[in-house]
């Protein structure tokens, strides 16, 4: 393989311009460790602080466009995430719960993000496919304390830039109450994951 780097004056065709490559290589590798740790360690001040560090409010929430560290509620889609709790607690499985929003042709959460213009997947959802719910995407939001009006940091870890990111340990999640307002009440959200284990 050929190889040229014209900003450090490389060609591995001529021997001449080869011989400071491993200490480019060496500097290049500390420059990205050092910028990673400055990343991390701003992470987790951010983190550490209760405000939330996910980019993306999650279904059922936007950004607030005056503190983009605080949640609003959508209007749209919180009535969605109050009755899938509901089903939920009345017994339903998250696979029928998808089946039941699917025929009654509610907007799944990525079209939803996508059509407001918001979210990691925006760019790269099926617009031709609104009412796909699936079931994994309901127990997803079944999950989430985010719900009860709190805000969860740390559900997900990367020892190094080099990793990706891996789910945390429960234990090692950060929940700050009360940040934003509560979707589902705590007794409901409590209700739902006994049934979830249970069943």
């Amino acid at each position: 393989v050929h190889f040229i780097a014209i900003a450090n004056g490389i060609d591995s065709n001529d021997q001449n311009t080869t011989e400071l490559s491993p200490l480019f290589n060496v500097m290049n590798e500390f420059y990205l460790r050092d910028q990673s740790k400055k990343v991390a360690t701003a992470y987790r001040v951010k983190g550490t602080s209760g405000k939330p560090i996910t980019n993306n409010a999650i279904y059922g929430y936007i950004k607030d466009p005056n503190d983009k560290d605080h949640w609003l509620i959508d209007e749209e889609a919180a009535p969605v995430v109050k009755r899938i709790y509901q089903m939920a607690a009345e017994g339903y499985g998250p696979y029928d719960i998808s089946k039941i929003l699917t025929a009654e042709k509610v907007e799944c959460p990525a079209y939803h993000h996508a059509k407001l213009k918001q979210g990691p997947l925006q760019n790269r959802t099926d617009l031709s496919r609104p009412y796909d719910w699936y079931g994994e995407s309901v127990k997803m939001i079944l999950s989430k304390p985010e719900y009860m009006g709190h805000t969860v940091n740390f559900r997900t870890v990367k020892k190094s830039y080099k990793d990706k990111r891996k789910p945390n340990p429960r234990e090692e999640w950060l929940i700050f109450e009360n940040t934003h307002e509560a979707i589902v009440d705590a007794d409901t959200w409590e209700l739902v994951q006994k049934l979830r284990k249970n069943h």
